[in-house]
């Protein structure tokens, strides 16, 4: 009879397990950026580089423009509704100019910001970004940076920077390759795996705001397990990678340094506090264990309750079903109504 339950209840749980795995494939379904985000996006980055293109006086300095960030590498997630409105999506504009290493900073970008107020339909971040234009339409966020590229754009690239006075080195054509790269290493399950992190850490914020974007995408590259393919695996995996990875870090209350892809000799943690990485080590370590209760849990009612605590009540149920607070936010996003006066979000310096 024992051994007849044990059986049992071994059978039930690979179920319970298989249904997981729906779980999480359908929740990276639904946290994926709509058709109607990707084509306000796409018509609006279109708009503003043929206007830079074709601008009477900045087509003497234009280069060309190209796409970076979350938005380019395929690794962002749809967007938050706050206060019962869907904010905008957020898309990082590459402008290469032909400056040289010896022009000031502020006026590159100052010029950048005076030719967008020509097209008389973007509003704007004032004073501008430390290292970009920030500008809003009704439905997109876009940040406009300035980097020159004295030696070719497969060469050194350096990103204007107005608070420092100088050109810094960058390369975020780099940053597109070396996520691609990560993505094939890791038989495509990479961007996905961002992708739940990044909405993890959305539902459960910290005091600080960072690490956030691209550093997100370092920490699970670094951390995650490359030959596997089942995702809740996948990311309870990288966060105990992160707790026994970085417990020394802690110990000596220091933040670790990851290699910037394209410029390897920089940390992508350099602007970050040690409170701020210690508040998401915490965080880490404190979901880690409400994950691994998740997994021995047996019962399917208990075990949602324990995922919505990681991912919200996005998450769904075993059977497919949505709870009415389920509904009420996809409503929401199709009625949504944007602010007479856009939102002007304090962005860290940078783009990605």
């Amino acid at each position: 009879m024992v051994l007849w339950l044990g059986l049992l209840k071994s059978k039930y749980f690979k179920l319970n397990n298989m249904a997981t795995k729906k779980q999480f494939t359908d929740f990276l379904s639904d946290i994926e950026p709509s058709p109607t985000t990707k084509s306000n996006s796409s018509n609006a980055h279109t708009d503003l580089r043929n206007f830079l293109k074709n601008h009477e006086e900045f087509k003497e300095v234009h280069i060309d423009t190209f796409l970076s960030g979350s938005y380019k590498r395929d690794t962002a997630i749809r967007p938050r509704i706050k206060n019962g409105q869907l904010q905008k999506p957020d898309v990082d504009i590459i402008v290469v100019a032909n400056y040289s290493i010896d022009d000031n900073p502020t006026d590159v970008i100052n010029f950048l910001m005076s030719t967008l107020e020509d097209a008389d339909i973007y509003s704007f971040v004032d004073p501008p970004n430390t290292r970009s234009v920030g500008v809003y339409t009704n439905t997109v966020e876009m940040d406009v940076v300035p980097i020159i590229a004295p030696w070719g754009i497969d060469s050194t690239l350096y990103i204007a920077d107005s608070k420092l006075d100088r050109w810094l080195e960058t390369n975020p054509p780099k940053h597109t390759k070396w996520t691609t790269d990560v993505n094939n290493a890791s038989d495509g399950n990479f961007k996905p795996l961002v992708k739940l992190f990044k909405w993890w850490r959305r539902h459960n914020p910290t005091l600080y705001r960072r690490p956030k974007g691209f550093v997100i995408e370092c920490l699970v590259a670094e951390n995650m397990d490359y030959q596997e393919n089942d995702y809740e695996n996948l990311f309870v995996g990288t966060l105990e990678s992160i707790v026994n990875n970085y417990a020394l870090n802690i110990s000596l209350k220091t933040v670790p340094f990851l290699a910037d892809p394209g410029v390897p000799a920089n940390s992508v943690t350099s602007g970050m506090a040690f409170t701020e990485f210690e508040a998401f080590y915490k965080k880490v370590e404190s979901h880690l264990a409400i994950c691994r209760q998740a997994q021995k849990e047996i019962d399917p009612e208990k075990e949602l309750v324990l995922w919505r605590k990681i991912f919200g009540n996005r998450f769904p149920s075993s059977n497919g079903s949505s709870p009415k607070s389920l509904l009420r936010p996809a409503l929401a996003s199709v009625a949504t109504r944007f602010p007479d006066k856009p939102i002007h979000p304090k962005k860290p310096a940078g783009f990605a």
